[in-house]
């Protein structure tokens, strides 16, 4: 299966490393309802924590509210992505297999991302992203399965975003836990992005 990542997912992903640089974050992927034409298509990301990214009970009570959303919003949850916080360490570790394996218990084509420290940048000159696909119980890196949407004008697009300093916007769950009148929706980012498309 191949899968195609929205804009504004992909950006979220990258304003959310952006926010906190000197941290490791994660997130969820969501996608179209299990079985319609858009199961593939990545179509937002919802950005978790950049503290303690494994913290079991914080982590049930994220995904309880992002899978009451989805079911409202036909969506469903189709993958995982995190970024480590050393520069040269890309590759997925403990708590990356083992959240993207609970996505996996429901959706069987779920995918677990990583943010290549190596290929972040203001210019977003090439995708930063390494898909990882699961075969026989074992997630392997696969790059060859995804492509973003539109292609190097989306990457313009996330250029111009990231140097606006949109990424002083996103809001993960760790912010949202503290203060519950912050988005975890992330309605302020969709409307830079909005606006982004329309100038």
């Amino acid at each position: 299966m191949k899968f195609t990542f929205s804009v504004k997912a992909y950006l979220k992903i990258l304003l959310h490393a952006c926010k906190y640089p000197h941290k490791a974050v994660n997130g969820v992927l969501l996608s179209g309802s299990i079985g319609s034409s858009n199961d593939n298509l990545i179509v937002d990301a919802i950005p978790l924590f950049h503290q303690c990214l494994g913290l079991a009970p914080m982590l049930e009570v994220a995904l309880a509210q992002i899978d009451a959303y989805c079911r409202g919003n036909k969506l469903h949850i189709a993958g995982y992505y995190q970024a480590n916080e050393h520069f040269n360490d890309n590759e997925p570790n403990w708590i990356a297999f083992k959240i993207a394996e609970k996505i996996q218990e429901h959706n069987s084509h779920s995918v677990l991302c990583m943010i290549d420290n190596t290929k972040m940048g203001a210019e977003c000159a090439e995708v930063a992203l390494n898909l990882y696909t699961s075969h026989d119980n074992k997630w392997k890196q696969n790059n060859s399965s995804w492509n973003l949407q539109g292609g190097d004008a989306s990457l313009a697009i996330v250029s111009e975003l990231i140097r606006d300093k949109a990424y002083q916007n996103i809001v993960d769950f760790d912010t949202h836990l503290d203060d519950i009148s912050q988005d975890w929706l992330n309605t302020t980012v969709n409307k830079m992005y909005n606006n982004s498309l329309s100038s």
